[in-house]
């Protein structure tokens, strides 16, 4: 079996190397990592890590909802040109956070802005979404053709919104401690379904870090919420992750 890992910060780690952990997940049919900035403290490392593995690691610059503050002036002009000089880049880590910062507007502001960046240079975008569903409805008619909304644990009146708008949902170990995972993840089209590890945070139970190692578990047991065959699952996550990498 073949994976993607479609969110993952290699920058983050702690533990081991990024490019130790590139070595050991390719032996683990992990061939390849959407690797998502939060800052524009990381848009340098991130780049680097792709310079190092441009077979392996996917870009994507951006600022995480909880890095607004931080956001200094001309940031999406400088985004831009990230964007320009990464013809493979992705957009984000961006969108909205209730959980940590109760200010929308800043949030806001920001996030309407890397949805313009995304469909003026026609990359995929990588959301972040916690606690802050109402506000989503002010972008649903504005989203870019492709985007994500990345280790989705949400509500199913908002699932059905990401598919009608014709987006992907990507599941990470947090999906499985949810009580109404199966409901979940049955709900997502085969054709719209990712898989991620959002590594190293969100570590499954047991562990001090997420690694990509636990991929063909998680792709096991959404197999057997979705009772399907593995094999047969991972083969359409794959294909559905090349698709989705894809500037249109």
């Amino acid at each position: 079996m073949k994976f993607i890992d479609t969110h993952i910060h290699l920058q983050d780690y702690k533990s081991k190397s990024a490019t130790k952990i590139i070595e050991e997940s390719l032996a683990a049919g992990v061939e390849k990592f959407i690797c998502a900035s939060t800052s524009e403290n990381d848009w340098d490392s991130v780049a680097a890590l792709y310079e190092r593995f441009p077979d392996r690691v996917i870009p994507a610059f951006g600022l995480h909802p909880w890095s607004v503050c931080k956001a200094l002036p001309g940031w999406e002009q400088r985004l831009a040109a990230r964007l320009e000089q990464y013809p493979s880049a992705l957009v984000g880590e961006c969108g909205l956070d209730r959980y940590r910062d109760k200010n929308m507007q800043p949030q806001n502001e920001i996030f309407a802005a890397h949805i313009e960046i995304a469909a003026a240079c026609r990359r995929p975008l990588l959301i972040h979404a916690v606690k802050a569903w109402e506000w989503l409805e002010n972008y649903w008619a504005k989203l870019p053709p492709k985007f994500v909304f990345h280790s989705y644990n949400g509500r199913g009146e908002i699932l059905k919104k990401i598919i009608a708008r014709g987006g992907y949902v990507s599941f990470s170990s947090s999906i499985l401690k949810s009580p109404h995972r199966q409901e979940t993840v049955a709900a997502v089209p085969a054709e719209r379904l990712l898989l991620e590890t959002d590594g190293p945070y969100q570590p499954a139970e047991g562990l001090s870090e997420s690694s990509p190692l636990f991929l063909p578990r998680l792709n096991g047991e959404i197999a057997a919420l979705r009772g399907e065959n593995p094999e047969n699952l991972s083969a359409r996550i794959y294909k559905n992750s090349l698709e989705f990498i894809k500037p249109w």
